[in-house]
């Protein structure tokens, strides 16, 4: 029923997309309008915050941590604001966040009229302003995904960075003006702007959604993860994730640098505000000229193009003397970057079904902004430590990296050699295909099984839940297989290095003659069966179920990592006193049920980053859980305590944030054979 009601939606949209642009749809024009004033409102607070900062202590690391707030703010929101989307009316979170916004920027104002602020209050609303933005940025894209139709959304989006390129224009020298006013009036027109995102989307009459499902509705993290499968399916989403990420970094700390830089050739708030128009202009070009340049050269080499003519820009922009000159490098340099956003959008849109958009879209944005923050807060660090120059100077060299990775990843953008019209959809994740999915998280090695489910996967059809095979369902006459004893059960090579550490420990505790220690392991090695196994070993004695856990062995590697993949930690491995465990969109598992411990306590540093990681404990040893669970959860079901002299003991801590971390205790441990 949900996907009938989609279908429907979209057919209105075609169709009357049919007889009217995209600037007699109503509609679209509240949406382009309301966000166009808001766009114009956050110019202004953003130009007059350094300002203000500078002004008041001089240091440009607090004028970038001010920054800092907003971004993590939005980062922490960001992925619940689109799963959000996927669940609750997006009509109401388009309304209700800007009111947060107002709220805060509002305050601001107060503060600033009525004194100098101090630098923790205006950090703390930051954050509360950033907060409300994740929630208003998550839905933005599944909403003007029903605003307007699919094929018109790559001019829409363009359309949109047009737009907020003329609305920085304006409001980079209006901020410098209203600041030489009085310093509390950029943040008051900021908060009336938000007001007029709140009016704009109530106006908005077509249904935004989102369609109710059509059996029981999964819960979040389930969603998350769905938007996280799908991600991964794509060879293209992944690298635009991680090489977005670093280039959102640098544009941030490099734009903190050009306010400084302006300042230090001795420029007041009149010329930075003139050299961001400028600026901002070269964005207006790149807006108007990405999709030509998408049609007649490729997207490829646009973005190839664009990320070596930012490199010269880096260059260039340390050397002329003058702000308005500076401007003018920065033309050049934002005319070359808008393109990348037409770019990666707009296969991004053509890429995910409507269904998964917001999820996928909040996930990806998150993602791509994950390190934004930083940009800034280290751009400022670095201006403080070695000069404006000596930052830029970083920056380039990072920049001039980024560049090269788009020469050497011709697979993962092999997508880009299609014109977006020709890109069909990923297929939707079925039932079956996201068991297999979690399987492979949690298993690497049956990664290699599901590999036809990863790349660019397109289908023309919808997608539906795997069905089984008409044969599998009609009744079979043939006999069930003998089930096998369990001494007939095949032997895996755990099992026979676990017998063989036996007759080695046998050999030097003398039970054993060193003459017999070859025979005994050929025996052993030889064994298929388990019941071989066992025979080899029948006269050894068997390991007590607390006997040598903790070893003088060499350890495993104290860091285990998944990052859009999955880890596994199994069998008998020793632990080493210290061991990390980082799954960010991804997950893993350490199964420590049969585990050696290289120390009597060892310590585990859990950190799951929109990511899930399981910890098997066996209940012979000792477990305290100290980790935190933030927007996430952190089980403590593993912890215990045993009481009895001598046992190991495992602390278990790190932060879930936007993922869990899950902690059991497994019942017995497997007997020796």
């Amino acid at each position: 029923m949900a996907e009938a009601q989609s279908a429907a939606v979209e057919s209105r949209s075609e169709a009357d997309s049919a007889l009217r642009s995209l600037w007699r749809n109503l509609d679209y024009m509240y949406w382009w309008t309301g966000n166009g004033v808001s766009t114009l409102g956050t110019s202004i607070s953003t130009l007059a915050f350094p300002l203000l900062v500078l002004h008041a202590t001089g240091s440009a690391a607090q004028a970038g941590s001010i920054t800092a707030c907003h971004m993590i703010g939005t980062l922490v929101t960001l992925p619940l604001g689109g799963t959000l989307a996927d669940r609750v009316s997006r009509r109401a979170l388009m309304v209700l966040a800007p009111l947060l916004q107002a709220l805060a920027m509002g305050t601001i104002a107060l503060l600033v009229h009525r004194g100098d602020p101090a630098i923790a209050a205006l950090d703390a609303l930051a954050l509360a302003g950033g907060l409300a933005a994740g929630l208003r940025s998550g839905v933005s894209m599944p909403a003007l995904r029903r605003i307007v139709p699919k094929e018109q959304v790559s001019a829409a989006t363009a359309q949109g960075m047009g737009r907020d390129m003329v609305a920085r224009l304006v409001g980079a020298p209006l901020g410098g003006l209203l600041y030489s006013l009085a310093r509390w009036v950029p943040f008051l027109f900021d908060a009336v702007s938000f007001l007029f995102v709140t009016l704009a989307s109530a106006l908005i009459r077509r249904p935004l959604g989102p369609d109710g499902p059509a059996g029981p509705r999964p819960g979040v993290f389930a969603d998350m993860a769905d938007g996280l499968r799908m991600i991964r399916r794509s060879d293209y989403l992944v690298f635009t994730i991680l090489w977005g990420a670093a280039l959102n970094a640098v544009t941030e700390g490099f734009t903190l640098l050009f306010v400084v830089l302006v300042q230090f050739r001795g420029g007041g708030p009149t010329e930075v505000g003139t050299a961001s128009s400028l600026a901002l202009a070269g964005g207006l070009l790149g807006s108007v000229a990405g999709p030509a340049l998408m049609r007649g050269l490729g997207a490829r080499t646009v973005l190839r193009l664009a990320a070596w003519m930012f490199v010269a820009c880096f260059g260039a922009v340390v050397w002329v003397p003058r702000p308005w000159q500076i401007g003018l490098v920065l033309l050049v340099a934002m005319a070359s970057i808008v393109p990348l956003n037409v770019v990666t959008e707009s296969y991004q849109v053509r890429l995910v079904p409507d269904a998964y958009l917001g999820r996928v879209a909040s996930a990806h944005r998150f993602s791509v902004q994950v390190v934004q923050w930083a940009g800034p807060l280290g751009a400022g660090l670095l201006a403080d430590a070695l000069g404006v120059r000596g930052a830029i100077g970083v920056l380039a060299v990072v920049m001039a990296v980024l560049a090269l990775a788009l020469h050497v990843a011709r697979h993962h953008l092999r997508i880009l050699d299609r014109p977006p019209a020709e890109v069909r959809e990923l297929a939707p994740i079925s039932p079956a295909a996201a068991v297999r999915e979690q399987d492979a998280t949690a298993r690497p090695e049956i990664l290699a099984s599901t590999a036809v489910e990863k790349g660019d996967r397109m289908t023309e059809h919808p997608g539906f839940p795997d069905r089984a095979r008409p044969e599998a369902d009609a009744p079979s006459s043939a006999s069930p297989p003998a089930v096998p004893s369990a001494d007939g059960i095949l032997a895996a090579d755990r099992d026979r290095d676990l017998v063989a550490e036996r007759v080695r420990t046998a050999v030097a505790e003398g039970r054993l003659e060193l003459a017999e220690l070859d025979e005994r392991l050929a025996a052993v090695y030889a064994a298929r069966t388990l019941g071989e196994l066992k025979a080899a070993g029948l006269d050894l004695p068997v390991p007590g179920p607390r006997d040598a856990l903790v070893v003088d062995r060499t350890p495993a590697s104290p860091l285990a990592v998944g990052v859009f993949g999955g880890f596994a930690r199994r069998g008998e491995w020793v632990v080493p006193p210290r061991f990390t465990a980082l799954s960010v969109w991804g997950g893993g598992r350490l199964d420590l049920t049969e585990a050696r411990f290289a120390g009597q306590e060892t310590e585990i540093r859990a950190v799951a980053l929109w990511g899930a990681t399981e910890i098997l404990l066996p209940e012979d040893i000792e477990v305290e859980v100290k980790g935190f669970g933030l927007f996430g959860v952190f089980g403590r079901r593993g912890a215990r305590r045993t009481g009895r002299p001598g046992t190991p003991r495992v602390v278990i801590k790190g932060v879930a944030l936007f993922g869990f971390v899950k902690t059991r205790t497994v019942t017995g441990r497997p007997p020796g054979y």
